[in-house]
């Protein structure tokens, strides 16, 4: 039933990346962004909005709540705090906490060998993604990266990030097969999948592209690991009690999204304050989800 479910989901994510890879042929960078801030604002922040919810249903095993929101909110006050002394290296925290997050939500039910080996191919899967996807959009990465931090990346920076991850991964799958792990259709099925990112990295924007892989290869996922962990398994039900759940924390992310757009007169394009709210979340809802996951 599991291995069903999971089939039917991947033949959804490649539906609707093949339709979003024509959408980004057919039609304009403004009509692209649109569609991607709707969903990045909507089932993105969504599929973080139940963090405390799932802290409280480990609660019921470990009775340690009080001691893991302390560090929940924690999280979020150093995340805060780093962006205010030091934005360039939030970001850099953002997306390597972002790069190991992605990589172990899309393949930690496949890789599964031993803690440093899983934390450094999920590592290098997430840097993959980033950086294939910074490379197909530079002169936007720099545009966003002068606003959020008066600094950018390098050409050189990403193409060493692109290659190098690029070694890690090929290095451990191929570890990985010889020593029996996994076997190689596995592989074969990530490379086509890594192929037909790029294709889409390429053609569409980079806020698009981000949100392509952000919605359709994460945060979905994310969304039905979640409520099975929480209710026990995926049906209408428990996906409506889940959304109710999230609402007030979704409602409360926008706002605070819309004010800070507003408010902050340096802040002109609207991808940045996505980032900024993106950021102060990830880092603590990283930290749930691998506690759910271990």
């Amino acid at each position: 039933m599991v291995a069903k479910k999971t089939y039917n989901y991947q033949d959804f994510m490649i539906f609707f990346t093949f339709f979003l890879f024509w959408i980004s042929i057919q039609f304009g960078e403004v009509v692209e962004d649109l569609l991607a801030y709707v969903m990045v604002v909507s089932i993105g922040i969504l599929h973080g909005a139940n963090d405390l919810l799932i802290l409280s249903t480990k609660d019921k095993i470990d009775k340690t709540f009080r001691k893991n929101l302390i560090i929940y909110i924690s999280i979020i006050v150093l995340c805060v705090f780093i962006y205010l002394i030091s934005p360039f290296i939030a970001i850099l925290l953002f997306v390597l906490l972002s790069a190991y997050h992605f990589g172990e939500e899309h393949l930690g039910e496949t890789i599964n060998l031993n803690f440093l080996f899983n934390v450094v191919y999920f590592l290098a899967y997430g840097l993959f993604i980033f950086s294939l996807l910074f490379y197909q959009s530079i002169m936007d990465v720099d545009t966003i990266m002068i606003e959020l931090t008066g600094a950018t990346f390098t050409k050189l920076q990403i193409e060493t990030t692109l290659i190098t991850s690029a070694i890690f991964l090929f290095t451990g799958s191929l570890y990985l097969v010889l020593a029996k792990k996994n076997t190689v259709e596995i592989f074969v099925k990530e490379f086509f999948y890594l192929l037909l990112l790029f294709l889409v990295f390429k053609t569409s924007s980079l806020i698009l592209g981000f949100a392509i892989y952000f919605i359709f290869w994460h945060s979905i996922p994310s969304i039905i690991h979640q409520i099975e962990f929480i209710s026990g398994d995926l049906s209408k039900k428990n996906t409506l009690f889940y959304v109710k759940k999230a609402m007030i924390y979704w409602v409360i992310s926008i706002a605070g999204l819309l004010i800070l757009y507003q408010l902050v007169p340096q802040i002109k394009l609207f991808a940045t304050v996505v980032f900024v709210i993106l950021f102060a979340v990830t880092a603590p809802h990283t930290w749930v989800m691998h506690k759910m996951k271990n």
